[in-house]
């Protein structure tokens, strides 16, 4: 484990105790989606999935990290951003200004399409203002809700399990 690592998992035990409770998926009204954004800054399956989630009358925010890359040339929307390596600190995590943009808004549910450990992403799923997050099963202590698909799966497929289990489970906590 290196020090941005170290420091990742000390400020990840040291957060605020937040109240989770599964939700209707029928409920839910605002959806954060974090992804790794390719290097064109494209990302189809994420405009196919914001589509999708938009025809359900949900109200989605993306936010996604564009590795090794210092400028991105998508310009920052309310709800669409992605970020650079000049908008990450030293130890990789967002910059304070990212961070309160991030919680300006809060959502129903926070769901994380990284395919492997990035500690920008995972920052940003730890400070998101979300009420229940899902994801891929990486690093234990994020997520409320992980799935576990084999690492060569697709974003596109993650994303259609965690809306399929979270359409099937029929929770009585709210």
């Amino acid at each position: 484990m290196n020090i941005r690592d170290w420091i990742f998992t000390y400020r990840m035990r040291h957060r605020p105790v937040r109240h989770v409770a599964f939700p209707r998926y029928a409920d839910v009204r605002s959806i954060l989606i974090l992804y790794e954004s390719d290097w064109q800054e494209r990302n189809p399956y994420i405009r196919e999935l914001v589509q999708r989630l938009l025809l359900e009358d949900k109200d989605v925010a993306t936010w996604g990290y564009c590795a090794g890359k210092k400028d991105v040339t998508s310009p920052i929307l309310p709800t669409s951003r992605i970020l650079g390596e000049r908008d990450i600190n030293i130890l990789k995590a967002p910059k304070q200004e990212i961070i309160n943009d991030l919680l300006r808004r809060p959502f129903d549910l926070l769901l994380d399409l990284t395919q492997q450990p990035c500690l920008p992403l995972q920052y940003l799923a730890m400070y998101a203002p979300c009420d229940f997050k899902a994801g891929r099963l990486i690093r234990k202590g994020i997520h409320d809700f992980m799935v576990d698909v084999p690492p060569a799966d697709t974003p596109r497929y993650l994303a259609e399990q965690i809306l399929y289990y979270l359409q099937s489970i029929h929770s009585l906590d709210r």
